[in-house]
């Protein structure tokens, strides 16, 4: 099931893509080939410049890290989609991201996207634990049940006291985690 359209990602524009890509590839460069680290000038500079362009700020173990777990397009990508808190968010609106993130459509940076929604609109809910490891989530290593999307929505309103208007009743499984 794809993002609702309101809440899908905007294109990025051409031309700040390719400026990241070449700020990308000098700050890779300059840590792989150099082993230059986050003290460095060279390197500073170029993630200064990054982050002018960038939505949020990018830290140096970032640059690092990044090929052990996205690719370089998916990383440019995730620095350029922009998540908001949403007023009027519906409930089905909220199970359609979580079954956007559970069925793991999209590229990297749309999970992302995806994720960092969850995150802004459900505060200390902490999201991902509940999706991808419910036994830490509800601090129970017993669980290994999966739960369905309407379900992790209504456990993430109630964790963060958010109840969309059209939340319906669901009987939960497990008691909240204290």
């Amino acid at each position: 099931m794809p993002l609702p359209q309101r809440l899908a990602p905007q294109k990025p524009q051409k031309q700040k893509i390719a400026r990241l890509k070449t700020l990308l590839e000098l700050i890779t460069h300059e840590i792989q080939h150099h082993q230059r680290n986050e003290c460095d000038i060279t390197v500073q500079k170029h993630i200064s410049q990054w982050n002018e362009i960038a939505v949020r700020t990018f830290e140096f173990h970032e640059f690092r890290d990044y090929p052990s777990w996205i690719s370089e397009q998916d990383f440019i990508c995730s620095a350029l989609l922009q998540s908001t808190y949403i007023d009027d968010l519906k409930f089905d609106e909220l199970v359609m991201i979580v079954d956007f993130i559970c069925s793991a459509e999209g590229s990297e940076a749309e999970q992302g996207h995806a994720l960092e929604l969850l995150d802004i609109n459900f505060p200390n809910a902490n999201a991902s634990d509940l999706i991808y490891w419910p036994d830490e989530w509800f601090n129970n290593e017993e669980i290994d049940d999966e739960f369905s999307a309407e379900e992790i929505a209504c456990y993430l309103c109630l964790h963060s006291g958010r109840i969309l208007a059209n939340t319906p009743e669901i009987a939960l499984r497990y008691p909240l985690p204290k």
